[in-house]
């Protein structure tokens, strides 16, 4: 069972530290009285989802023998105006270089591993809209993919 821990270091300083010792530092904004000193806990959120499926769709592709070469992976989102500002809407586009990788196999990997798998992107889809993209050796697609692109990958 995952267990933490959170101690408060000054103003709206906290440090956070997971049970094997690692630790973030977290700061609340300036209209809360933060200094900008740590990463702020919703950002920490997508963060999070962002390594999870990372990791995930990491794994997918090296069990699938897809040689990548730069994977990174980008996050935004949209926050409803009443409090609690949760997010509605979450974005995400992996960009992923690796010149064996076809299309098909990689919306393989990604379904596996951002879709199937990531505990993170489960929890949050059940309360905001999750969009998916990724550029994929400069060609940037949208999940899932649209009647041209699906037609792309039957070729593949």
């Amino acid at each position: 069972m995952p267990k933490i821990h959170v101690e408060w270091k000054g103003n709206m300083i906290f440090e956070g530290k997971d049970s094997d010792g690692h630790s973030l530092v977290m700061d609340a904004s300036a209209i809360y009285g933060g200094n900008n000193q740590g990463v702020r806990p919703m950002e920490m959120l997508l963060i999070s989802l962002a390594g999870c499926t990372g990791i995930e769709v990491g794994h997918a592709m090296n069990k699938m023998r897809l040689e990548y070469t730069a994977f990174s992976i980008a996050a935004d989102a949209v926050r409803r105006e009443e409090v609690p500002q949760i997010f509605t809407e979450i974005n995400v586009e992996y960009t992923v270089e690796g010149q064996s990788i076809s299309l098909d196999r990689f919306v393989r990997a990604f379904e596996l591993g951002a879709v199937k798998y990531c505990s993170v992107a489960n929890m949050l889809k059940a309360c905001s809209k999750i969009n998916y993209s990724f550029v994929l050796n400069g060609q940037r697609h949208t999940y899932p993919l649209s009647g041209e692109q699906a037609d792309d990958t039957a070729e593949g």
